[in-house]
């Protein structure tokens, strides 16, 4: 009975909970989009560290697409779940802190790598730490705003992912030229390699997170009594978010693949964009990271703000799947914008195009999330965004980088044509994207309805 009752009390809507004061909200929000930033940029910072690693380490376009994708989505995609199960039930502040302190620890330890597998090592850790952030957060968000504000509360966090991806590229640019100029040289371990002392000097600043995050409120605790933190809900069964998965599986299947092809394009162009503008253009990669950096600091956030506002905008017009369309858009619009990118004569006629396609990198960091809330029932939300971000990771930063480096050494076996393999994966992606999600459409209002009324089994036997 006391089971039952609890389980009856996490499924019950947002708006009758006993929330948080909005200062703490705020600030909580503040915290987690502060962390959302540090976690990209330590995803970041491999994609204008290729050609120093490369001159290192010995390695070509397709160990680093490896290292770069595959091997971090793969691990990051393994963890997910079975850390989700833990977020649906847990203390999601104290599992993010870990999480935060791991990728924090496991990007620093990347600068003492002296071969490629001890690289590959630290990515796996940094992958592990990461995939705690996404789903815990979005949970957290979830329970501290009520659903009139959760939406704009998820498209700020999502911000967090663009300001991350250009302030990660400003940084290490700058990072990068300074320690090319100036070499470090540290007891026991001799003079760094420029590369090294980057990763180490972007992971530790990281770890100041984990002092704020001690402030940020868990409204389980509060609910429970603080009698158990560190297992303050007792969770769905398993049986029972498969049997929702099922029941609706047209929907998700269609978001999941079709948000995973979108992010191939993403996450293909992010890793290598900068490669172009160097093999392309002349450019450094401390200049490939400052002018990108400066661009997607302005164009990237308003790109998701952006996108979300329009989400929203239709949706208070009487369009249930407001967000969705925003994300058809997107997977239409980017190749336009790519094309002239990629094919410019000259470094100032792609710039333009850089802002304009940066945008839309970016523009469904929160929309996706929020798709995700709208269709799944509250207590199995920690596991819901851990499968979209485990399927996006997959096909985004594990297909994306991996297929360009594959095509530019064994298709077309010239490093120099990385601008047509960046084109290729870039169009056959949102030529995947955009047919999936149209396809969620008609039944994406019948979701999100499911997962309001949705009540466990144990409470509808009673």
């Amino acid at each position: 009975m006391t089971s039952t009752t609890t389980i009856k009390a996490t499924a019950t809507p947002c708006a009758a909970r006993s929330l948080p004061s909005r200062g703490q909200a705020h600030y909580a929000l503040g915290v987690l989009l502060l962390a959302y930033v540090f976690s990209i940029m330590d995803r970041q910072v491999l994609s204008l560290l290729v050609g120093p690693i490369q001159q290192s380490l010995h390695v070509n376009d397709a160990w680093m697409g490896m290292l770069h994708g595959f091997t971090f989505a793969a691990f990051y995609s393994l963890a997910g779940l079975p850390i989700a199960r833990l977020i649906d039930r847990g203390n999601r502040r104290l599992i993010i802190m870990v999480g935060i302190g791991l990728w924090c620890l496991a990007t620093a330890a990347s600068g003492l790598a002296s071969e490629f597998w001890h690289l590959l090592l630290a990515r796996v850790g940094v992958a592990v730490g990461e995939a705690v952030l996404l789903p815990g957060a979005v949970s957290l968000i979830s329970d501290l705003f009520v659903p009139e504000k959760r939406g704009r509360a998820l498209g700020v966090f999502g911000a967090g992912g663009p300001i991350g991806v250009g302030g990660g590229l400003l940084a290490t640019g700058l990072v990068l030229g300074y320690f090319s100029a100036h070499p470090l040289t540290l007891p026991f371990l001799g003079t760094l390699a420029p590369w090294q002392t980057t990763l180490m000097s972007i992971g530790l600043p990281g770890l100041i997170v984990l002092l704020l995050m001690s402030g940020v409120s868990e409204p389980r605790l509060s609910r429970a009594g603080r009698a158990t933190p560190t297992s303050v809900a007792p969770g769905v069964r398993l049986d029972e978010v498969l049997a929702f998965l099922r029941a609706n599986r047209r929907t998700f299947v269609a978001i999941l693949v079709g948000m995973g092809c979108y992010n191939a394009a993403v996450y293909g162009s992010g890793a290598w964009v900068p490669s172009y503008l160097v093999r392309e253009f002349g450019w450094t990669y401390a200049k490939a990271g400052t002018v990108m950096g400066l661009i997607m600091c302005v164009s990237s956030p308003l790109g998701v703000l952006g996108a979300s506002w329009l989400g929203e905008y239709w949706r208070r017009r009487g369009v249930a799947n407001g967000n969705l369309r925003v994300a058809i858009s997107a997977s239409i619009v980017l190749p336009l914008f790519a094309t002239p990118l990629l094919l410019a004569p000259n470094a100032l006629s792609a710039m333009p195009f850089l802002a304009l396609s940066a945008a839309l990198w970016v523009c469904l960091f929160g929309i996706g999330p929020a798709l995700i809330v709208e269709i799944a029932p509250a207590p199995m939300r920690g596991q819901f965004i851990a499968l979209f971000t485990g399927v996006l990771n997959l096909l985004g930063v594990g297909v994306g980088p991996l297929a360009i480096g594959v095509i530019t050494d064994y298709v077309l076996v010239d490093p120099a044509a990385i601008r047509y393999s960046i084109l290729i994966v870039t169009l056959i992606a949102c030529a995947l994207a955009c047919p999936l999600l149209l396809r969620a459409r008609n039944s994406f209002k019948h979701t999100a309805q499911q997962a309001r009324e949705w009540q466990p089994a144990s409470a509808t036997a009673t």
